[in-house]
């Protein structure tokens, strides 16, 4: 926590004397942030900068020609960037400034950047609450070559079609959030490895987008691709690509749903999800993708976890972030004092 003229406020001392400075001077949390210029306009929006402000929070650009330890100082850094560089580069700034918090470690992201160790934590869990539900992740196979081996590994493994295709590594670009479905055997030497297959789980056209910051939920509901029936199955072929959901689908909050279809995950459950997967993957701000099979009302499985996402789609979303961020510096000087 920065004082409004520069200065830090060192947590050593009498705390009476400290406790004094702090209230006749203005602290400012300073977080430095480091994002493609998409990812800046989308996130960093007015509203969210002007309530920053108000709460004490300076949302400060990293100048990435310039030395990071140079730059600063910061209570937290807010980043999302890829390369190999860029990653060494913030895992040397935390060695050397373990009193700011970075979000979120670098190591803890490349998980979710491989859609094979994405959902091993998931899968790991095998989560079972009485009353609420199961989740897990659909049956599926990474395919790391040979595009003419596809249709006797997808045998041996036992997945049902239809099965959607999507690239192995996610790395921010179009291309690794681009899906297809495949409806047949012999298309599966179309695709394109590296890649996982998942079977495709009829789910109502409904997904729920579960945000997480910090120990925060909140659920969107959007529209998804609709169920596959078993005429459909039995006359169509090939290997059709699909919208990016994420980004395409309209919000479901308000369409006139079948109740069993837009009930929203039980509370109690989301939070145990969620509170594991912090715990496992060590991330912070990330959300998941998650959808409810279509005639259950409680076997749930998540087909996606995507760090630090378009949290502006979230209603509010500034309220949650700012609190968030003041909460983080607040515990650390609890503890330091």
């Amino acid at each position: 926590m920065r004082l409004s003229n520069g200065e830090i406020e060192i947590s050593t001392g009498d705390a009476k004397k400290k406790t004094t400075t702090m209230e006749s001077e203005k602290m400012m949390m300073v977080v430095g942030y480091a994002l493609t210029s998409k990812k800046k306009k989308s996130f960093l929006q007015p509203k969210l900068e002007l309530l920053a402000r108000k709460k004490g929070i300076q949302f400060v650009a990293i100048d990435q020609n310039r030395p990071l330890s140079d730059q600063g100082p910061f209570d937290i850094v807010l980043h999302k960037l890829t390369g190999k560089e860029w990653r060494q580069i913030l895992e040397d700034y935390r060695q050397k400034h373990p009193e700011v918090t970075v979000l979120d470690p670098p190591d803890a992201i490349q998980h979710v950047h491989n859609r094979q160790s994405m959902l091993q934590g998931v899968a790991d869990l095998n989560l079972s609450l009485d009353f609420y539900g199961k989740v897990g992740v659909p049956k599926q196979l990474v395919i790391m070559k040979d595009p003419s081996s596809i249709p006797d590994a997808v045998a041996k493994a036992g997945l049902c079609l239809p099965l959607v295709a999507k690239p192995l590594v996610v790395d921010g670009s179009a291309q690794s959030h681009e899906l297809s479905l495949a409806f047949d055997k012999s298309s599966l030497s179309k695709l394109e490895p590296p890649l996982v297959l998942q079977e495709f789980v009829n789910h109502g056209g409904v997904l729920f987008k579960v945000y997480i910051v910090g120990e925060a939920i909140k659920v969107v509901r959007r529209f998804s691709l609709p169920d596959v029936n078993e005429q459909q199955l039995l006359s169509c072929a090939g290997v059709f690509r699909l919208p990016r959901v994420s980004c395409a689908a309209a919000s479901a909050e308000d369409a006139d749903l079948d109740p069993l279809i837009a009930e929203l995950p039980p509370r109690p459950l989301l939070e145990r999800l969620a509170k594991e997967l912090r715990r496992r993957l060590g991330l912070r701000l990330f959300n998941i993708d998650m959808i409810r099979e279509h005639g259950t009302r409680d076997r749930f499985y998540v087909i996606d976890i995507n760090y630090f996402p378009g949290y502006a789609k979230v209603p509010e979303y500034e309220h949650i972030f700012t609190d968030f961020l003041l909460g983080l510096v607040q515990s650390k000087y609890k503890v330091a004092w």
